[in-house]
């Protein structure tokens, strides 16, 4: 299965008139000069009535070309009011809805969303080994909770004698009874770490300490969330420990940096096993599977603070990573893609860049990510003026397509698998569950970005799981018009309808091109276009805003933002 396709559009030419004449199946196009203003908006979203497919919704025309589409405009008739805000327009962002809060409104934060949870577990306040900093992770990893877009209610904290064997695992036990299928999972933990002698092994094998000094072995660890992972569309994990005694023991706990204060290692040479206090470690939990927790790699992202043969730092302001993480998400990080977002590598490399500059080449701790490296925390767009380095817009499909939940299946198959400049676009899309598809296209000429289906022509755009949709229809088509190259068709599936109408993009952001909408590839637009793309239109209404007892399983089914894809590529050919 070809899991790339691209394509050159006709996209009905830009400024162009795009009708439906009542004897005819096929798209007229009028040429206006100069270009008519942007159509009303027409919302394409919605699942479709009782019209069969081949009948297409009635095209709005533009108001100064309705003559030409046999519309009668009148005369002087009173401007028509505002249109309403759609549901989703009107959700807070994540900086709006910290309102006078604690949590800084700088830098990348996600709006919070009820289907968000967070677990944050620290310990500060070992015997013999105390870590003063985790007082401070513990603030910071209740605001990266936030800046994830995960709602105050919706954060689990289990801090100093809590956190046992039997508090953890009762902790997520209890997360697992509220999380509802297709909600996302943030769990942080910052401490000690260890190393654990498997007698059934015979390695070493890393673990978490708890304040009572007994360990957590990753694979327990892994078996705790499985049945949370399972479940969640995805599921992110970040451990600011280490496991490495060699390395703590050959670098004393000095000042490398005086910004950083005293500097203390996060192994726990008591908690360890002492034929594994120096050996490097196997079977990090930093190297897990999304198959180890019930899920898959593309669900799953593991951040740990060091390589297993490093020791992780807790400092006077914090751990090591956690410090420079939070730093990374207040606007230190860099879109190095140009994709219009902040992925979680560009995050990690962030931090990288920061602990270069801090710690000596002899403590010098690396941060790992294992999963799903390019996902993206939040679509926030970049604040300030816009960026002088140009967006690219297949790096945004990139951005979107690593968002998707995999297990759905979402399969595009090409008619031809490559197109001669002239020829049509036919393609098919398979999908493992019920959803509503979108196909956006990135051509080969600059700035050719759109949403190809559902359009003003054909806004059926359910799919039932298991059968084949085939596009285009017979009421529209998309040629290859050239210059050669590759195209990009990003196809999603979504659970729940999204909203690229008016309703939702500010007109700067997004123009008719005939009966696409066409995407002004801008950082600020490729962002929201990013988020529209992963939240359901329904997200802002009163009934997705609801939380605890009131928010069952039908109201996370009507409010999913879970998605599948399929992203292909097509050459046009001479």
């Amino acid at each position: 299965m070809n899991d790339h396709i691209d394509l050159r559009v006709l996209l009905a030419m830009l400024g162009a008139l795009v009708f439906a004449r009542p004897d005819s199946t096929q798209a007229q196009v009028l040429a206006q000069s100069p270009a008519p203003s942007r159509a009303a908006p027409v919302t394409p979203l919605a699942p479709p009535g009782p019209a069969s497919p081949s009948k297409p919704a009635p095209v709005t025309p533009p108001p100064d070309a309705a003559g030409a589409a046999g519309a009668a405009g009148a005369t002087g008739a009173a401007a028509a009011p505002p249109a309403p805000q759609s549901a989703l327009a009107r959700l807070r962002s994540g900086r709006e809805a910290a309102d006078n809060n604690q949590i800084v409104t700088t830098g990348i934060r996600a709006p919070e969303l009820p289907s968000n949870h967070a677990l944050i577990i620290t310990v500060s306040e070992y015997q013999r080994s105390p870590l003063p900093g985790v007082l401070t992770d513990r603030k910071l990893g209740i605001d990266l909770a936030r800046r994830f877009g995960v709602p105050p209610e919706n954060i689990v904290e289990l801090s100093e004698r809590q956190v046992t064997r039997e508090g953890l695992r009762a902790a997520l036990a209890d997360m697992d009874r509220r999380l509802q299928p297709g909600d996302r999972l943030y769990v942080y933990f910052s401490g000690h770490g260890a190393r654990f002698f498997n007698k059934a092994t015979g390695q070493c094998t890393e673990s978490l300490v708890m304040q009572d000094m007994h360990v957590v072995t990753n694979a327990e660890f892994a078996a705790m969330l499985k049945p949370l992972s399972t479940k969640t569309d995805k599921t992110i994990v970040m451990l600011d420990s280490c496991h490495s005694g060699g390395v703590a023991t050959a670098v004393s706990a000095r000042s490398l940096d005086p910004s950083q204060g005293t500097l203390r290692s996060k192994f726990s040479r008591e908690a360890s096993s002492p034929q594994c206090a120096i050996a490097v470690n196997l079977g990090s939990f930093a190297d897990s599977r999304g198959i180890d927790l019930g899920t898959t790699d593309n669900n799953l992202v593991v951040l740990a603070a060091a390589r297993n043969n490093e020791v992780a730092w807790d400092t006077s302001k914090g751990g090591a990573l956690t410090y420079n993480f939070s730093e990374c998400l207040d606007g230190a990080a860099e879109d190095t893609d140009h994709s219009g977002a902040v992925s979680m590598q560009e995050l990690t490399a962030c931090v990288q860049k920061r602990l270069d500059k801090t710690q000596e080449d002899s403590a010098r701790q690396h941060p790992t990510l294992a999963g799903n490296s390019g996902l993206i925390p939040a679509f926030d767009g970049p604040n300030g003026p816009e960026p002088s380095a140009p967006v690219d817009s297949n790096a945004t499909l990139e951005d979107i397509y690593r968002g998707r939940d995999d297990r759905w299946d979402v399969q595009t198959t090409l008619a031809e698998p490559t197109l001669k400049i002239g020829t049509n676009l036919a393609m098919s899309v398979r999908s493992g569950r019920d959803g509503f598809v979108y196909v956006f296209y990135r051509g080969t000429q600059e700035g050719s970005f759109y949403l190809l289906f559902p359009n003003k022509l054909d806004g059926a755009n359910t799919i039932k799981a298991g059968e084949d949709l085939v596009l285009p229809r017979e009421t529209w088509s998309v040629t290859a018009l050239g210059p050669a190259g590759t195209d990009r068709l990003l196809v999603l599936v979504t659970a729940t309808p999204r909203d690229f109408s008016a309703f939702a993009l500010p007109g700067a952001y997004v123009s008719d091109a005939g009966p696409f909408e066409k995407f002004n590839a801008s950082p600020q637009a490729m962002a929201l276009v990013g988020r529209l793309a992963t939240l359901s239109a329904t997200v802002g209404s009163a009934d997705c805003r609801a939380n605890g007892a009131n928010r069952d399983l039908g109201v996370a089914q009507r409010c999913s933002n879970a998605f599948g894809a399929s992203l292909v590529s097509v050459d046009e050919t001479p």
